[in-house]
């Protein structure tokens, strides 16, 4: 505080014996207000002074004792009113929550969740209006927020329905011109329509996430709200239910009389409207039957050699949500990757002139509603099995049939001199005749121009699309060659490195309007978590998306980054939300189901997952989203239907990555070994993934190539030394070959690395690692902790039959192994090393031949 204000408390800590100031919480044109303690009450109070001069009011004093008859729950409680040195002292309640202009720049609230909070706020205007009271400044600084409970404060320029007509001048000095109904702009006489019309835009902003009458300075909104009519509510995305709408464009009418009568008809249409909206979410979660089979469970996490052999899928819990399917109006779009032709005159790089063309034109697709670009990955997958023989129309054929794109869009830079000039062609299926074509002349040595003339070429070549998401972001021309060498970096060389994520991370916070970033952000995060399991690269991404622009925050593009890292946060409560988010901005159905699906998958629930997936194939067939229902189908024992699936897949692209990679999972669980080792090796050649790596180096050690085993292991290793599975995997195997001299610091390794955690996962890892040292007591202490955390799940039986068998403890090593078996193990995990003690007892030799009649211990102990 200032001297100033320094004297002002202590003079009236002086003064006033029942209250004592502490601190000066605010300052603004109305006043001030302080934190203090109410003395004989102990409790924390606000006072707001106010000048008698300045109140808009005719008897300040009067008025302010009128508002303290005011008792309603969400209201801000007025205790008492003192008249102190020419001020009026309000005594209020003091609330330590959020605005509602800060709450809704920091949650994600479902449109249920936003009226009811609306219809809190509805409430305690219905409250005040019966008391004869007019707020007159209602907007969303003047709406706190704790815990899901709102309370109206500020009401220092309110006045009373019968004085409102003398008061104009006054009253309209002190609002907000943002927040001001028309005939409070234009000093009329007021009544507590004024409130509602001031409630309407408050409504419409919260819900939308824009203001009906535009951007812009508050002067300028208040022009619009006297001379022009607010955004239609019909035309927010996506679509609000039509009782909704006809309310808030009812609440926004310029004539009073046309709004609602009183704050209580808005109320309970507003409740009316919860109601319906509730009511089709119980229509929408239609049942459905759940086929009753015997199965294998999931595989169980596994680290001897035993990671858990998942699929590079991400994303609700709760019954399957139906979308608004939007089909006939979502339009898909395919751009292949430009091609640059020139004379050799090219003094620029040309990769960084393709990364630029071909940035701006994702990212101007990405930014157009109802155009869905159909992702890089996709493309290549199709590509990949494409023969070099077809034509161009017949590579478009195929694309079309294994995507169902609607459209492609090419690019060409072709440079003769003196002139260089880029040409875009508009491509439509299923002729691919040519729709739209756009040429024009470039300046190659300028990043910056061809970024933005690529992006407004686009829009001129889709002219039937011409709405987007957010404004383009001007920029200068080493902040868009920076945003295009990182962008080169992860979309066309595709190595994540903790160098370029936190290039990335810089970038990004110091250019937050650059939206394409928070793209690259988002995978190069969700790429190094998946490699190293360090989620401090899921922390700096989550923060620096939660502080992006608020423009940003109302794309589909923000809500599915948000969700994904969610997603791998395992952040279910967040992911639901960001899942809202994007229905509420207007996601296209394709991708909700595909994130909803995700969800599902996450959460272990597959039934749920499985009928998002095929919702979302309905749509349109994809590559990626059969791999994701393949993997859904495979864990719960429809091995035959995944496998079409994925071949499905492998017959239009033999060198598919993800569908060879999971095919080759699939044949570890079944025990074919030699066809697992085969389907990885063809995925490494592919890509060399290190979670590949090791689950090769797991099939390898059960077919008893521990040499070669080794090799592969180590090579995982190197890739990526943090992570816990792949160094316990290669110390079993240097166990098991006798290399005493390394595989003991191997496992005090992994014991290091889990010490600082405290998941299921840690817990199992380090048990195992203790078993193998020797170190009983301690492995039992490990896995009773992992028992504890997963105690209705499997994911510890199998680790819990490798401990008691390592340390010597056959009963409890027998129930596990049988456990283990019942939920879905094949009997060639019991063929490792650490099982060859118990392959003396006839007892464990039966029940290994319930399960495969071939199985033989000579096997283990050669």
């Amino acid at each position: 505080m200032s001297q100033e204000q320094e004297e002002k408390v202590s003079q009236f800590n002086k003064v006033t014996t029942n209250y004592k100031l502490i601190k000066l919480l605010s300052q603004g044109g109305m006043g001030c207000v302080y934190l203090a303690e109410d003395i004989r009450l102990k409790r924390y109070v606000a006072i707001k002074f106010l000048k008698l001069t300045e109140g808009p009011l005719s008897d300040p004093l009067v008025e302010a004792q009128l508002l303290a008859r005011l008792n309603h729950p969400n209201i801000v409680q007025i205790h008492d009113v003192l008249l102190y040195d020419k001020q009026i002292c309000i005594v209020m309640e003091y609330l330590k929550g959020k605005t509602l202009q800060q709450f809704q720049h920091q949650h994600i609230t479902t449109l249920p969740e936003k009226l009811a909070l609306l219809a809190q706020l509805c409430d305690g205007l219905v409250h005040a209006h019966s008391e004869g009271v007019m707020h007159c400044d209602l907007k969303p600084a003047n709406i706190l927020i704790d815990k899901q409970k709102l309370k109206i404060t500020d009401f220092g320029i309110a006045t009373l329905q019968h004085n409102a007509a003398n008061e104009q001048t006054e009253i309209a000095s002190f609002g907000s011109a943002s927040a001001m109904s028309p005939e409070q702009l234009n000093k009329q006489p007021l009544d507590f329509r004024s409130d509602l019309f001031s409630f309407g835009m408050l409504a419409f902003q919260f819900i939308s996430g824009r203001h009906p009458f535009g951007n812009g300075s508050a002067q300028a909104i208040a022009h619009s709200i006297v001379n022009s009519k607010p955004i239609d509510a019909y035309e927010i995305t996506p679509k609000l239910p039509n009782e909704l709408c006809d309310l808030l464009n009812q609440l926004l009418q310029r004539k009073k009389e046309r709004r609602p009568a009183d704050a209580a008809m808005t109320a309970r249409k507003l409740q009316n409207v919860i109601i319906a909206i509730k009511q089709q979410e119980i229509l929408a979660q239609a049942t459905v039957p759940i086929e009753q089979f015997a199965q294998p469970q999931k595989p169980a996490k596994k680290s001897l050699f035993f990671l858990l052999l998942t699929g590079a899928a991400l994303v609700v819990g709760g019954l399957i949500y139906q979308f608004k399917v939007r089909q006939s109006n979502e339009h898909y779009v395919a751009f292949l990757p430009p091609v640059v032709k020139s004379t050799g005159l090219l003094s620029v790089d040309t990769s960084m002139l393709k990364a630029t063309i071909d940035d701006a034109i994702r990212q101007g697709i990405i930014n157009t509603k109802r155009l869905n670009l159909v992702s890089q990955d996709e493309i290549e997958i199709i590509e990949q099995g494409s023969s070099a023989e077809l034509t161009f129309i017949e590579r478009l054929t195929k694309l079309n049939q294994a995507t169902g794109i609607q459209e492609v869009v090419t690019a060409e830079l072709n440079c003769m001199q003196p002139q260089c000039y880029l040409t875009l062609v508009r491509l439509e299926a299923p002729k691919w005749s040519v729709k739209a074509r756009k040429q024009w002349p470039i300046v190659i040595d300028s990043f910056t121009q061809l970024y933005h003339l690529s992006r407004q070429q686009l829009t001129a070549l889709f002219p039937d699309f011409d709405s987007k998401y957010v404004a383009l972001a001007q920029l200068s021309d080493d902040e868009q060659q920076q945003h295009i060498e990182l962008y080169q970096q992860v979309k066309l060389v595709g190595e994540y490195t903790d160098e370029l994520f936190q290039l990335i991370a810089q970038t990004t916070e110091a250019t937050p309007q650059l939206y394409a970033n928070y793209e690259l952000l988002r995978e190069v995060a969700l790429g190094l978590f998946q490699q190293s399991q360090q989620t401090e690269y899921l922390e700096v991404a989550s923060k620096l998306l939660f502080n992006a622009p608020a423009e940003y925050k109302s794309t589909p593009a923000f809500a599915t980054n948000a969700m994904l890292i969610s997603l791998a946060k395992q952040d279910w409560h967040a992911a639901k939300q960001y899942l809202a988010k994007a229905e509420q901005v207007g996601a296209s159905p394709l991708t909700l189901y595909e994130l909803q699906g995700l969800l599902y998958l996450q959460q272990d629930q597959l039934a749920e997952a499985q009928q998002a997936f095929e919702l979302a194939l309905k749509i349109r067939a994809n590559p990626l989203i059969k791999q994701n229902l393949a993997q859904v189908l495979w864990w719960q024992g429809k091995i035959t239907e995944a496998k079409q699936l994925l071949n499905e897949v492998i017959n239009v692209s033999p060198q598919n990555y993800m569908a060879n990679q999971l095919l080759a999972d699939i044949a570890l669980t079944e025990g074919d070994l030699p066809v697992a080792i085969k389907q990885y090796k063809q995925a490494i050649t592919v890509k060399a993934d290190s979670i590949d790596l090791s689950n090769l180096s797991i099939a390898y050690s059960l077919q008893g190539e521990f040499e070669q085993a080794l090799i592969v292991a180590q090579q995982a290793v190197d890739m990526n030394p943090e992570h816990v599975s792949f160094r316990l995997n290669l110390a079993d195997i240097e166990k098991s070959l006798g290399l005493s001299e390394s595989f003991p610091a191997n496992y005090l390794k992994v014991i290091e690395l889990t010490q600082t955690q405290q998941t299921l996962d840690s817990h199992l890892e380090a048990a195992q690692a203790y078993s193998q040292l020797g170190e009983a007591k301690l492995a039992l202490q490990a896995l009773n902790k992992a028992i504890s955390i997963a105690a209705d799940h499997h994911e510890y039986v199998f680790t819990a039959a490798l401990v008691y068998s390592v340390i010597g403890e056959y009963q409890s090593a027998l129930m596990y192994i049988e456990k283990s078996l019942t939920i879905g193990y094949h009997p060639m995990w019991f063929k490792l090393p650490w099982f060859t003690l118990w392959c003396q007892k006839e007892e464990f030799i039966a029940l290994m031949q319930q399960y495969d009649p071939s199985f033989s211990c000579r096997s283990v102990l050669n």
